[in-house]
């Protein structure tokens, strides 16, 4: 898979957060050494699952199968945000993407399986849209948003940094799964054996492809499936020989003239997909959809000709007030009282709250509130904003973001990489948004130090072209698949039950965004502000390679740099 997930068009408002987050210049004492590129790591969450994958070599996902997916989905995520559907979601369009394609689905009758590297699902009436995984070695829903249409543009610089991620994080689990393709087999092998009768556990023990613990043996890929099948008993039985077509070194038939059922054979009819039960569920914890222009830069105070409007407030700016707005402090504000309650209310009806809500826009003072916060965070003493227009946007960074949360009483707050803290949902569960930042630039910058024997060759990292946003939510689901496989040349069924699990997280990405999850946009500068998306995706470790030559993006939209997160915000 090359290119296959940013499908994104980058539009002006694209760049009103571009320059957001860049780093200090590099003139410091640091020495940073280069990481290794670490291989990745197959899921082990659903390794069950994957085993079965392995040793069938069954990897793509028919559309209708990620159709039930994304209804199922949908279904449950809608009761977890609180939305009332008062009619059944309908599937409005289904799109398949391979590599660097991206086409509608059209069902054929009897057709098998159309590889996909994933699926896009848009429900009709823009009620929202499912990004599933078309592989089974990357099982799961990628993404999922209650409100929205997903279309071939993308003007959203938060969604741009996730399905970077997205993209590299099934890369590296198909090359983890072949990586571990015998492993994964071995495992399901042994977990298949130990549903066989005696009598087959025997055969396969005399023939030494397991010991007498029900280990495996040989120390090549064994194909059990077909091994089963070898049995003198059932070679006469189909009146075939096949010695000639079997590879004994190896496990594994060679030739083509097998029967149909060679058991133990998946019976992917019978296959049956539990109820997804929700383990554990925080909904959004941020209660706000603010955004950077619109009403709410109406207090800054740099003017832009060319844009007739005030420069846009940042991103820095969007998500530190956000969380401070959730914290509900300080109670004074650069000596403005603060109305936490009055900026945050929400009308009736809708999910989260914004500056157009019924009840802030009927407030003045809760209004202007609002964009008192956003624009006086700015100041020098602060995030120091850069203000810029439109086409290159309003700069700060990561740094005096923290800088900024200390000064205001967040005391306890700390900046690491997401790749040193792995663990950050446990900040979620314990009711402490998370500020994030992604960035599409690194410069390189090599330097000397010291003199004669001392001297010391140095290389110091910038990065550039930023955005942050906001994680606040957290649901773990798990349901249970049941497979079916047919001994042969009995009628016999081994039924195999496995458990997958689904760990999504929600995003506010200080894009503004539908406040009532109907889809209906308010004011033009409402965009999709938020949305759930698959928790592994974050441990990509090398971010979207290259930008892709099918869905507009051109180089901008490739965060795969530096991802940083600020925790313990409370």
């Amino acid at each position: 898979m090359k290119r296959i997930l940013i499908f994104m068009t980058v539009t002006g408002l694209f760049f009103s957060c571009q320059r957001e987050e860049g780093d200090p210049s590099f003139a410091s004492d640091t020495t940073i050494s280069v990481q290794p590129n670490t291989k990745a790591e197959v899921n082990t969450d659903n390794n069950t699952l994957l085993g079965w994958v392995a040793l069938t070599g069954k990897t793509d996902i028919p559309a209708e199968e990620a159709q039930a997916t994304a209804l199922a989905t949908a279904m449950q995520m809608r009761k977890v945000e609180g939305i009332v559907t008062k009619a059944p979601l309908q599937i409005g369009s289904v799109e398949v993407v391979k590599g660097d394609t991206r086409k509608p689905y059209v069902a054929t009758k009897g057709s098998k399986p159309e590889p996909a590297d994933v699926y896009i699902i848009n429900f009709a009436n823009n009620q929202g849209y499912v990004v599933t995984s078309g592989d089974r070695r990357v099982p799961g829903v990628l993404a999922y948003n209650s409100y929205g249409h997903l279309g071939d543009t993308i003007s959203n610089p938060g969604q741009a940094v996730l399905f970077s991620y997205m993209q590299a994080y099934i890369e590296e689990q198909r090359e983890a799964f072949e990586a571990n393709k015998e492993k994964l087999a071995t495992q399901a092998e042994e977990a298949l054996f130990k549903k066989l009768s005696k009598e087959r556990q025997a055969e396969l023990i005399a023939r030494g492809y397991f010991d007498k613990q029900g280990k495996r043996v040989k120390s090549k890929f064994l194909d059990l499936t077909h091994v089963l099948c070898q049995s003198k008993e059932l070679d006469k039985d189909n009146g075939n020989n096949h010695s000639d077509d079997f590879d004994e070194d190896r496990g594994r038939h060679t030739g083509t003239n097998l029967p149909k059922k060679n058991g133990p054979v998946l019976d992917p009819e019978a296959t049956t997909y539990g109820e997804w039960t929700t383990e554990y569920i925080k909904a959004p914890l941020l209660k706000t959809l603010w955004g950077q222009s619109g009403e709410y830069n109406d207090k800054v105070g740099v003017y832009c000709e060319a844009d007739h409007d005030q420069s846009p407030v940042g991103c820095v700016a969007t998500a530190i007030g956000q969380l401070i707005a959730y914290h509900k402090k300080p109670a004074i504000f650069k000596d403005r009282v603060m109305h936490w309650d009055d900026m945050t209310k929400i009308d009736r009806g809708d999910m989260f709250s914004s500056i157009y809500s019924y009840a802030v826009q009927n407030n003045p003072t809760a209004k202007e509130d609002i964009q008192y916060l956003l624009a006086h965070l700015g100041d020098s003493d602060l995030l120091d904003m850069d203000y810029g227009c439109a086409d290159i946007g309003s700069g700060s960074n990561i740094y005096k973001a923290l800088h900024t949360l200390k000064l205001l009483g967040f005391n306890n707050a700390f900046i690491s990489s997401l790749e040193a803290f792995p663990n950050f949902t446990n900040e979620i569960q314990n009711n402490r948004p998370v500020y994030i930042r992604g960035c599409e630039t690194e410069i390189s910058h090599s330097y000397s130090k010291g003199w004669w024997f001392w001297k010391k060759n140095h290389i110091d990292r910038t990065y550039t072209n930023c955005h942050a946003w906001v994680l606040d939510g957290y649901v773990l689901k798990k349901r249970k698949v049941t497979e079916q496989y047919i001994d042969c040349p009995s009628p016999k069924r081994i039924e195999m039950t496995h458990e997958e699990k689904l760990e999504l997280v929600h995003n506010n990405f200080g894009w503004g965004g539908y406040r009532d999850g109907s889809g209906k946009k308010i004011y033009p500068q409402e965009y999709d502000g938020t949305g759930w998306y698959m928790a592994n995706i974050f441990d990509s470790k090398s971010g979207r390679k290259a930008p892709s030559n099918s869905f507009k993006s051109g180089e901008q939209g490739n965060f795969k740099y530096d991802l940083k997160i600020i925790t313990n915000i409370e």
